[in-house]
């Protein structure tokens, strides 16, 4: 993204209700009118002229009336709007913005900005107060055409333009109503709804035959190490069971929880006690730690990773927030990551518990949620690590003994190093590895596929508004 030097007028300023004269925000509504695709043909109008009034309703923190489906920002495929998995539950960990009778939800919050759900009003569904809720006037703008509009990259770029905030940026709803969007007649927008809606249905019917990658890695891993998924499964759901006071004795600070008790970790210790396992911190080049507190700045240098950066099988550094090489140099020791560095998500529900490896060269720190992992290459190879870190042998015991409530939950760094591993020659952790990469990269291919039906929808866009 660049913004050329311009120069805008003081009585310009007022024409917002914000009165922002930052150079993104000033280009967007001076130089750029609020408009995001230049054409010709067809009327413009405003999003507020589409869009009814609607009163959000916030569900407080705490026990639910009812379960409920839950829709956080990461759960929702970013170009298309598909859902990835709606967990149920009973309690809000944070306060919930019911979804109601909406037509559907936009991100508004940064790295998630501009994600889009079509709401189903009889699913019921709760998420964050980060997303948007929006009503349509249905007889001036159909669903499927403002939801694909909305996604173009040219309107992606926009909202860049209109970002507000520092450590957190967001859109403000008022600034969002305010973009134009090109409107066709309704009957244009139903021509145009004809042609995307099948290919929408190739997409839907394809992400669903895609395996997903840690399914991969946890079928490569159980075959290996001799254990079955669904016994894990079976034992997971159990709802209740009997526990002696003896097993309180597990854990050193003798910890009772319901789920820290839960069968499924006897049985994950059964399968551990099959090898012969040593400890994580043995298999490190150093003390396992977490970052810092960035300080960020527009004009950075050096990237923070986040736990919102790692996706459990890469990490994403498109919106990646920037601090100062000054700032960089005063707390590389304690949190610059290099290249093999494995980073653990350890905070958050929805995060705690994702892996990811640091694959690049550029310098980079971990902000103070992520914990950095730095192995010792003579005795594991890092790739090997970020797998069994992401399978159930790994997560499984991230998961038991992370501990805290609702949002505060975190693992602590002498907790994973007291995680057990199984011991395996460097050669066949390779072998491993070479197995799990194959299967991933064809899965890739498999998505690279789909991505090109996506674009179909933007050419269609495209050539019917401009």
């Amino acid at each position: 993204m660049l913004v050329k030097p311009f120069t805008a007028q003081f009585g310009n300023i007022g024409g917002q209700v914000f009165l922002r004269c930052d150079p993104k925000y000033r280009h967007f509504w001076d130089n750029k009118k609020g408009i995001s695709i230049e054409q010709k043909r067809l009327n413009n109008a405003k999003l507020k002229d589409v869009l009814l009034p609607y009163v959000k309703t916030v569900i407080k923190k705490g026990p639910l009336d009812e379960e409920r489906p839950v829709l956080e920002l990461n759960d929702v495929e970013s170009r298309t709007g598909f859902i990835l998995q709606e967990r149920m539950v009973t309690e809000a960990g944070s306060d919930k913005l019911d979804f109601g009778d909406c037509d559907f939800v936009f991100g508004k919050l940064r790295p998630y900005l501009g994600k889009i759900v079509v709401n189903n009003s009889q699913k019921r569904y709760i998420g964050t107060t980060e997303w948007l809720p929006l009503k349509l006037v249905r007889e001036r703008v159909s669903t499927l055409f403002l939801k694909y509009l909305l996604l173009l990259p040219e309107f992606l770029q926009s909202y860049k333009f209109l970002l507000s905030g520092k450590e957190h940026p967001r859109i403000a709803k008022i600034d969002f109503s305010n973009m134009s969007i090109p409107l066709p007649s309704h009957k244009k927008q139903t021509e145009i709804e004809k042609k995307i809606a099948p290919i929408e249905e190739r997409m839907v019917s394809l992400n669903r035959s895609l395996a997903e990658s840690i399914d991969i890695i946890n079928r490569v891993f159980a075959r290996e190490f001799g254990f079955n998924l669904q016994e894990y499964d079976i034992r997971g759901n159990q709802k209740t069971y009997k526990r002696s006071f003896a097993n309180f004795d597990k854990a050193f600070l003798l910890r009772s929880s319901v789920k820290f008790q839960r069968p499924k970790y006897d049985y994950l210790e059964e399968i551990l006690s099959r090898h012969r396992c040593v400890k994580l911190k043995t298999l490190c080049a150093s003390p396992i730690h977490r970052g810092v507190q960035p300080v960020y700045s527009k004009d950075g240098e050096v990237c923070v990773i986040k736990t919102a950066n790692l996706k459990n099988e890469f990490i994403d550094l498109t919106e990646a927030q920037m601090v100062s090489q000054e700032f960089y140099e005063l707390k590389k020791d304690l949190a610059e990551i290099k290249k093999g560095d494995v980073l653990i998500a350890s905070t958050g529900v929805g995060s705690i518990g994702k892996v990811d490896i640091y694959e690049l060269e550029d310098p980079a720190i971990a902000d103070g949620h992520v914990s950095i992992v730095r192995f010792d290459d003579k005795k594991v190879n890092p790739l090997f690590m970020t797998y069994y870190l992401r399978c159930i042998l790994g997560y499984g015991q991230i998961e038991r003994d992370y501990s805290g409530a609702t949002n505060q939950i975190e693992v602590y760094a002498q907790q994973l190093e007291q995680m057990w591993v199984i011991d395996l020659s460097p050669k066949k952790q390779d072998l491993i590895v070479e197995e799990v990469e194959g299967e991933l990269k064809e899965l890739q291919k498999q998505k690279a596929e789909i991505q090109k039906i996506r674009d179909e929808i933007d050419k269609i866009l495209i050539e019917a508004i401009t």
